[in-house]
């Protein structure tokens, strides 16, 4: 990690005072005074953690004068500042170092508590583990056999490992070639891998789509087509 990520991770002043006035609350409007002018940040509705670190650019618009600086506390999911961005006229967006060692949950932006001038609208994200989902299929006379297998990225380890104990949906492209449509539902095993087999004498495009929890996000394979 960079020194000034490190040195930005550790805004404690700013750390408290988010706590003190809570969350959604803007500086101005806990203290009563107008803000002269007010930003938004941007960030992505969703982050997914598939690397030990990576830098999520988040952009601000808003109607401050150019000699304006902002300052942005993104405030985890157990109300401590992960990160506090920074802005000026010159530098629109910053970015945000996500790590392995993130914890899941929504993350807050919030304003500077000490900068009553400025009001930060509110904008959340949703951080979690990412995930990865395989379908492979092959024919057996009349019956179609799908290997279906699932893995995650895990920030213990930085690295993916099998999706096991989680649920998966396989899925049929309709007949009208857009919609796809249930078939079956199978649970991953240890290995996060596993076999289906079924009657279809007909040429058909399977997928399958893993299962969103608390802490992972959802992923849906590549198509496979079986003739």
């Amino acid at each position: 990690m960079r020194l000034q990520d490190m040195a930005r991770r550790g805004a404690v002043a700013l750390s408290v005072g988010a706590l003190a006035l809570g969350l959604g609350v803007s500086p101005a409007a806990a203290s009563g005074t107008a803000p002269e002018c007010s930003v938004q940040p941007l960030p992505p509705t969703r982050v997914s953690m598939d690397t030990p670190y990576k830098e999520v650019p988040v952009p601000v618009i808003g109607d401050c004068d150019v000699d304006v600086s902002v300052r942005v506390g993104i405030v985890d999911p157990r109300d401590q500042v992960d990160y506090v961005l920074e802005y000026d006229a010159l530098t629109p967006v910053d970015d945000w170092p996500v790590t392995s060692s993130n914890r899941p949950g929504t993350y807050f932006f919030i304003g500077d508590p000490a900068d009553t001038s400025v009001e930060v609208l509110p904008a959340t994200t949703v951080v979690k583990y990412g995930a990865r989902a395989g379908i492979r299929g092959e024919r057996f006379g009349n019956q179609v056999e799908l290997l279906v297998a699932g893995q995650y990225f895990n920030g213990v380890s930085d690295r993916y490992v099998p999706l096991r104990d989680r649920k998966a949906t396989i899925q049929i492209l309709g007949k009208d070639g857009k919609t796809w449509q249930f078939l079956r539902s199978v649970t991953l095993p240890q290995d996060g891998r596993v076999f289906y087999r079924f009657t279809n004498k007909y040429a058909a495009t399977y997928r399958v789509v893993t299962w969103e929890t608390d802490n992972i996000f959802s992923r849906t394979s590549a198509a496979v087509t079986v003739r």
